[in-house]
């Protein structure tokens, strides 16, 4: 059985608790956590909060099934205008290496006290012009912290590939796997991001197999990176997915994500789950 999920994160103009409460008013039974503002940054986070959080999801029927730790905005003041995804394991500072490192491992904390099973991760975007050898070298001895950290928190991470970031595509993806090779590390399949790369998703998933952890949804249009209401006008097949996933057997969640929407986040949540509930659960 897949576990049809949205994410928090296309209520970044609300509370947590708002969020919550419009996703499961939506239909769905299982929820992934945005860990950053203005949710559930964890190093702020308190483990009173994370108690509070899981008993209220727990009276919504939300099963939470994931916390996205992909970006760190909070770790700014002010904010960032802009989406970053600083610090980041590949970046040249040590210490954004070490503090990026510290916030994941918060995020393993926060996931394990509120019963989810997986956290996804990025590696960062290259923007400081250096050698891929040396981005490739800081990404693989943060993974190796990060994968230890796993295994003290008994939580899974699936790492996603995004345009734009040093691991785009699904062969960069399953080489750093075949790399690493670590039973705790495996892939978040981001359907829009592998289509985005010009990947097929079906293939993208069965490519990647037994290393799926977890899935994001989203419709896009003309390979454009910016994330639609699935059947809004997008491309992706999203009964070719169901078909690999079922050929994988694969049995984890798969997330609605859906940050574009932040100011209409109930209509994504609801009309998402019309689209996608027949083909992956409710």
């Amino acid at each position: 059985m897949i576990r049809l999920a949205f994410s928090t994160n296309a209520y970044t103009k609300h509370t947590l608790s708002h969020a919550c409460d419009g996703i499961a008013a939506a239909g769905y039974t299982a929820v992934e956590i945005l860990a950053d503002h203005p949710h559930a940054y964890p190093p702020s986070f308190s483990e009173h909060e994370a108690q509070r959080l899981r008993e209220r999801l727990r009276a919504l029927g939300l099963a939470p099934v994931a916390v996205n730790a992909n970006t760190a905005m909070a770790y700014f003041t002010p904010l960032p205008e802009a989406l970053t995804f600083e610090p980041s394991l590949i970046a040249p500072d040590p210490a954004w290496r070490d503090d990026r490192i510290r916030i994941m491992r918060e995020a393993m904390v926060l996931a394990n006290r509120l019963g989810a099973p997986v956290v996804t991760i990025t590696g960062g975007q290259p923007l400081s012009g250096e050698p891929a050898g040396v981005l490739r070298a800081r990404l693989l001895e943060g993974l190796e912290h990060v994968c230890r950290a796993a295994d003290l928190a008994g939580v899974d991470l699936a790492f996603e590939p995004e345009p734009g970031q040093f691991i785009e595509t699904t062969d960069a993806l399953a080489d750093l796997l075949e790399e690493v090779d670590h039973p705790r590390l495996g892939a978040n399949v981001d359907v829009g991001h592998a289509w985005c790369a010009g990947d097929d998703p079906a293939e993208a998933v069965r490519r990647l197999g037994p290393r799926v952890k977890h899935l994001h949804l989203e419709d896009i249009k003309n390979r454009t990176h910016y994330h639609l209401i699935p059947g809004e006008g997008g491309e992706i097949d999203f009964r070719a997915i169901r078909r690999a996933l079922d050929d994988i057997g694969y049995h984890g969640a798969a997330a609605v994500e859906l940050y574009t929407y932040a100011d209409e986040p109930d209509r994504a949540a609801s009309e998402s789950f019309q689209a996608l509930a027949p083909l992956f659960g409710g």
